[in-house]
């Protein structure tokens, strides 16, 4: 696999040293490096960015003007698939990057071994497989990447599928048979009666609604609202543990 991957940083000195460690990373492995692209601030990099340009960014958060939370937040919008690692010199930033699914941190000073370790768990994510269900819709049959789907509802004895990229597909499949197909996955959660989210395309929780990353609003059930949101803080808890965050810092 080729990758491109671009670092966006205003402090020159760090953008040179952090290349001469994706370079050395890179040297003698299957991957290659096909390219990597410097920028001094985020609105440099989204002048001129469009999605699959690269497979992985390495953004500072503190820049001025617009920030590298900011500029995270629309490059997110344009590539769901992008892995933007967030570069910062303390870890105080991390609850408000999490909206944005970063993949990774990396704390300032960084090592090449900091810098190797995140690039072998980004290689490894992107060449892994991705976990698919499929779904029977009228005389068609779609298999479809769980990270794709934002929600399933019930609609007048049917099934609604709602994908990330705006898609909806209609399953003859009863509620229960949707449940049991996603019983598995611990990103689907039941916020509803006939309502199931992919935690991980929620964007907000505001009082007695999710907020979904296309601004579809689904209500949280009144009796068991406590479980239901218990359950979304531990998967958000878990996601900022799985990014491997240093401590201290």
């Amino acid at each position: 696999m080729d990758l491109n991957i671009a670092v966006v940083d205003d402090t020159l000195p760090d953008i040179v040293r952090l290349e001469n460690f994706v370079r050395s990373w890179f040297y003698g492995r299957e991957h290659k490096l096909a390219g990597i692209a410097s920028y001094a601030n985020g609105e440099e990099m989204l002048k001129g960015f469009e999605p699959g340009m690269f497979q992985i960014v390495f953004m500072d958060i503190i820049m001025e003007s617009i920030n590298g939370i900011q500029t995270a937040r629309q490059l997110r919008a344009e590539d769901a698939g992008l892995l933007i690692v967030f570069m910062t010199a303390s870890r105080e930033y991390a609850f408000d990057a999490f909206p944005i699914h970063p993949f990774d941190y990396v704390l300032k000073p960084y090592s090449k071994k900091d810098v190797g370790k995140v690039l072998d768990e980004a290689v490894r994510a992107l060449t892994a497989d991705d976990p698919t269900v499929t779904i029977k819709a009228s005389h068609s049959e779609y298999t479809i990447p769980t990270r794709m789907i934002s929600s399933v509802v019930s609609r007048n004895h049917n099934v609604e599928i709602n994908l990330s990229d705006g898609r909806c597909i209609l399953s003859a499949m009863t509620f229960t048979e949707a449940e049991k197909l996603f019983a598995g996955d611990s990103r689907f959660l039941s916020c509803n009666r006939g309502i199931i989210l992919n935690m991980s395309q929620i964007s907000a929780q505001e009082k007695g609604v999710f907020v979904m990353k296309d601004g579809t609003r689904y209500p949280i059930r009144v009796h068991g609202q406590s479980k239901v949101t218990a359950a979304f803080s531990q998967y958000l808890i878990s996601s900022m543990r799985s990014a491997k965050l240093p401590a201290g810092g």
